[in-house]
């Protein structure tokens, strides 16, 4: 028994230095493929340079943590979130490709073994068919219980109608996962994902949104008029399609984060490299201590970034996925920060960060979608806070903050709102905010999610932080105080409906109003 132990150990550590050995050489391929490509001439085009898809399908990057019998490269986590963040560095766009496919629409098809062909169905997934995920809608946006779109379930049939915006790869997907309300005489009146095919009679895709940013992908209107598919095509048997989409969204947000990575740590190179040939007076500009303090601190929140990446990659669910709450955390800390990185990045050039000829204006704005996407940051820091204060969750976080050695923060940030209102908004982005950092330095200080060097400087960043945020701790509001607010903003609308009577204002508005 101790020989079979042994000889199965080394067969293991084998297949590990096999699997790592295969992983680099991926990773260089694919940095070596991308580096050919023109990214700025396709954000000017709005469309992907045309051999990015072959690029992307080639190195196996549609099928990045599919099984390899389903024909994908099977990767731990943590190595398909690398070749997400060094595809960001190249390109956003491309970037999100990758997650909307691998983290967001192929795994409801994975979970789903009842669908006909499943197994055809993700092999050609792997191989280049591009899968979308259909969930925001304009009075919705993407939460379930506003959600309108319509399922009709028959005995042998779905009827599918309603609208989706924005959805990224509508138009050249293969399949499309959308989630509707169910409805029918045995219907139980929740959210359904139902597997669409694109060409299916009655789904039109038709509005293209000009986005601020992402412009490389498209991203479209779904329209379906009484869309009919197979009973079988539900992938969510029991109609607990929440569930399905909630699971993806939450592996979308590790995808979310690490694109945010990989734009963070390209744009301080950029502004690095412009810093060390600008000169002011007789040193380089990085030269200057001010703007070497700056450059640090931007090293130091890209630690606190790629630690908390590591620490969702190996804190993960018996099903698999990442903690729901450290998930969270870790998006909104990289999306935020990915940000501030791309604004600081940007003044450093001057008007050559603003040029659209420089990369870092394309970063700004790409940058920008993070902070929404799979969750707004308000969204997710009050979901955060409510699990924080709530009965019914406050144990799961209190768990979390144990797993990673930090009982201590978790029972400081519960004194700190000691007295505070729980049903506040203010009070629940604040505790929000308090667990988002405090699980920021509980991992930098656990010290095993790191091994920079600079490791306890980043945990000082994020002490420093902490300490910041709690300078700003909401007091209690008086009814008078919230009623002077709302008499602020009302006679600033009257006075601008005065002052501002421009056509483009109202052009403008009503473009708004067919998202609300």
């Amino acid at each position: 028994m101790a020989m079979y132990t042994q000889v199965y150990a080394q067969f293991r550590e084998a297949q590990e230095r096999t699997a790592e050995r295969r992983a680099a050489a991926l990773y260089s391929n694919l940095i070596a493929d991308l580096s050919q490509l023109n990214f700025a001439d396709a954000d000017d085009r709005r469309a992907f340079p045309p051999t990015l898809h072959s690029i992307l399908a080639r190195h196996g990057l549609f099928g990045l943590t599919t099984p390899g019998e389903h024909g994908g490269l099977a990767l731990p986590l943590e190595e398909a979130i690398n070749l997400i963040s060094a595809t960001a560095s190249f390109d956003v766009s491309a970037a999100s490709t990758l997650v909307i496919h691998n983290f967001l629409a192929l795994p409801c098809i994975q979970a789903a073994p009842h669908i006909p062909e499943q197994n055809h169905i993700i092999w050609g997934a792997t191989r280049g068919d591009l899968c979308a995920f259909a969930l925001t809608e304009p009075g919705a946006g993407s939460a379930p219980r506003h959600i309108e779109a319509s399922a009709l379930m028959r005995e042998d049939k779905v009827r599918i109608s309603g609208r989706k915006i924005w959805i990224g790869l509508a138009d050249w997907a293969r399949w499309i996962v959308c989630f509707a309300r169910a409805s029918g005489p045995d219907a139980k009146g929740r959210l359904v994902g139902v597997l669409v095919d694109r060409q299916a009679p009655g789904l039109k895709v038709t509005h293209e949104h000009r986005t601020l940013g992402l412009r490389g992908i498209i991203q479209n209107t779904l329209e379906f008029h009484d869309v009919e598919v197979p009973r079988s095509y539900v992938l969510s048997r029991d109609q607990d399609g929440w569930g399905a989409a909630s699971s993806s969204m939450n592996r979308g947000r590790i995808g979310v984060a690490a694109m945010g990575l990989g734009a963070l740590e390209r744009a301080i190179q950029v502004a690095a490299s412009y810093a060390s040939h600008r000169r002011l007076g007789k040193l380089r500009m990085i030269e200057n201590s001010y703007i070497e303090q700056l450059f640090g601190q931007m090293v130091l929140r890209r630690e606190v970034v790629k630690a908390m990446l590591a620490a969702s990659c190996q804190l993960v669910s018996a099903q698999g996925a990442p903690n729901v709450h450290l998930a969270s955390a870790t998006k909104v800390l990289s999306s935020e920060w990915c940000g501030l990185v791309a604004d600081q990045c940007v003044q450093l050039l001057g008007g050559r960060g603003y040029d659209e000829g420089a990369p870092l204006a394309k970063i700004y704005r790409d940058a920008r979608i993070l902070r929404i996407f799979e969750g707004p940051t308000e969204a997710l820091l009050s979901h955060l806070g409510r699990c924080l204060l709530s009965k019914a969750t406050r144990d799961e976080i209190a768990d979390l903050f144990r797993s990673v050695g930090a009982a201590s923060v978790h029972g400081a940030a519960i004194e700190q709102l000691s007295g505070l209102n729980e049903t506040d908004g203010a009070v629940l982005i604040y505790a929000g905010w308090l667990t988002t950092l405090g699980l920021a330095k509980a991992v930098m200080s656990a010290g095993c999610f790191s091994a920079s060097d600079c490791a306890a400087a980043a945990a000082d960043l994020v002490s420093s932080e902490l300490a910041t945020l709690r300078t700003r701790a909401p007091a209690r509001q008086s009814v008078e105080v919230r009623n002077w607010a709302s008499r602020t903003l009302t006679t600033f609308l009257e006075d601008a409906a005065c002052s501002i009577r421009s056509p483009v204002l109202t052009d403008d508005y009503l473009r708004l109003v067919q998202y609300v």
